[in-house]
């Protein structure tokens, strides 16, 4: 359910990104895509240092 909560956020931050003219290409979607996979990657590895 979490996963399911961030990848709606995810979605979310690119639509409006792209409404706003911040994400004008293929190449920057893509760069942002990772980037936020990324950093959710990190935090899950971080959560299961803590536990």
């Amino acid at each position: 359910m979490v996963e399911r909560e961030f990848f709606k956020n995810m979605m979310k931050k690119v639509i409006d990104d792209t409404e706003q003219n911040k994400i004008r290409s293929s190449d920057e979607l893509i760069q942002t895509l990772i980037k936020e996979l990324s950093d959710q990657r990190a935090l899950q590895q971080n959560k299961r240092i803590i536990n």
